[in-house]
């Protein structure tokens, strides 16, 4: 069991994050909105096993430090606008099979998200973010290849301060690439996030949905140095302002990212990345530092 786990961990699983952003004037709900989904996977994030005999559990920590002093405007031109945000995503998942199913694996997942944001004029709020919940499903169509299937639910529970108050669905196909014997690694997800009615300050809002792809690739040299290269992009449709109908703007974000991940100990992993925004539209220019830690009991 040991051996299993010891792999487990270093397969590590997807953690969708945060709200999806598109704003540029920011107060303290809209700013945590500006992290792209799914933007925080790393190495081998969808390498998941087949095959296990017993549940196996991991406990998985995503943090993200982000300082915007700029942001795209509806032509892609950066304007200043400023915030400084600290969070930290945290995670429970259970791995499982179901017997029949030899090449398939299945897990739940939960996870409790705390931020503290301070925006440019001086405000300041600290709190829980909107908890979410999902469960996974993945097989193997040949050796080197790993497929899943996500539903991931963001349930409108989090600090009113924080968060748009709005429930949230994603459905999300995620791939894992093990080329050239495993010392090239790709992982890559293409997902859809239907977004329900948020109310900030007040003003209730129809959001759009937003469709992302995540994208990141490795270098697998020893336990201690893997660097890789991330790329991140979501398109927001445009919503509606429904106190006053005036439409809200659709937009675009594109980021890239360069890390390293590493193998601390047998049962824990840990990563980290810096991660530039190179494009954009109605969105923050993403000036983010990741770290991720994984450890399996």
């Amino acid at each position: 069991m040991g051996t299993i786990r010891n792999k487990a961990l270093s397969l590590v699983m997807v953690a969708v994050f945060l709200i999806v952003g598109g704003f540029v004037n920011v107060d303290k709900a809209v700013a945590v909105e500006g992290i792209i989904p799914y933007s925080v996977i790393g190495t081998n994030e969808y390498n998941l096993p087949v095959g296990f005999d017993e549940p196996i559990n991991l406990l998985l920590s995503y943090n993200v430090w982000t300082n915007i002093d700029q942001a795209y405007d509806a032509k892609g031109k950066e304007v200043s606008s400023g915030y400084d945000l600290l969070a930290s995503v945290n995670k429970f998942a259970r791995l499982f099979t179901i017997d029949g199913l030899d090449n398939w694996g299945f897990l739940w997942e939960g996870v409790l998200s705390f931020g503290s944001l301070t925006t440019e004029d001086g405000n300041h709020a600290t709190g829980l973010l909107d908890p979410q919940t999902g469960v996974v499903a993945w097989t193997k169509p040949i050796p080197n290849w790993t497929t899943c299937f996500e539903y991931w639910m963001y349930l409108p529970f989090g600090d009113d301060s924080l968060t748009g108050g709005s429930l949230n669905h994603a459905f999300t196909w995620m791939n894992n690439h093990q080329l050239f014997d495993g010392k090239i690694v790709v992982d890559w997800d293409l997902g859809y996030k239907i977004r329900g009615d948020a109310r900030v300050s007040g003003v209730k809002s129809e959001q759009g949905n937003s469709l992302f792809t995540n994208w990141v690739v490795t270098y697998k040299h020893n336990a201690w140095f893997n660097p890789n290269i991330h790329f991140d992009y979501e398109a927001s449709e445009s919503g509606k302002n429904k106190n006053t109908g005036a439409t809200i703007a659709s937009g675009e974000n594109m980021q890239v990212g360069i890390g390293n991940s590493m193998k601390l100990t047998d049962r824990l992993l840990f990563d980290v990345w810096y991660a530039r925004g190179i494009d954009g539209r109605n969105a923050p220019k993403s000036n983010n530092v990741f770290t991720r830690f994984i450890w399996s009991f």
